[in-house]
């Protein structure tokens, strides 16, 4: 956690980014979730896209007290559609072990992003991942049926998410 959260009389920064490419069918599912959160975060959130090269995040969370990250993958046992929270990454090194190398359907996944950014010294706070367990990442638009209704789900992780880290860290 940063030694100040905030700073004086601002409230915390916190970062909201979608992961994906909406070009590959479900993989778009974190840039829609975030999307669909914004209209419920408060108008200090930030909200963003990371496409293509995913170790951006390190830049996007970049002194964020709070930084949560949406994105579609694939990991081993999960159901299309399944929304899987992993809350405070940056303190739990071990959260991410069971997944291995699976989240994420990029070159270079978040799990991979988040252990360099541990290894670096350049994780937020707070950091939590939403993993929306994807269907089809064939090319194109639109999502399967079970991750349509994922990304739903997956917003209201997001702002429920938020307004409980601003509740327990009020300005």
């Amino acid at each position: 956690m940063t030694a100040a959260l905030g700073g004086a009389g601002r409230p915390p920064r916190v970062v909201v980014v979608g992961v994906g490419n909406e070009m590959r069918r479900d993989d778009g599912a974190g840039f829609a979730a975030v999307e669909r959160a914004a209209p419920r975060l408060p108008a200090e959130a930030e909200v963003s896209r990371c496409a293509g090269d995913v170790t951006r995040l390190l830049d996007a969370w970049d002194g964020a007290d709070f930084a949560i990250v949406v994105d579609a993958a694939r990991w081993p046992g999960a159901s299309p559609g399944e929304v899987t929270w992993l809350s405070d990454l940056g303190a739990d090194s071990a959260a991410l072990a069971t997944w291995g190398d699976a989240l994420g359907t990029h070159g270079l996944g978040v799990a991979e992003v988040v252990r360099l950014g541990r290894a670096l010294g350049r994780l937020p706070g707070r950091l939590d991942l939403a993993a929306i367990a994807l269907a089809d990442a064939a090319q194109g638009e639109g999502f399967s049926d079970e991750v349509e209704r994922a990304v739903d789900r997956a917003a209201e992780l997001v702002a429920e998410g938020v307004r409980a880290f601003l509740e327990a860290h009020p300005v």
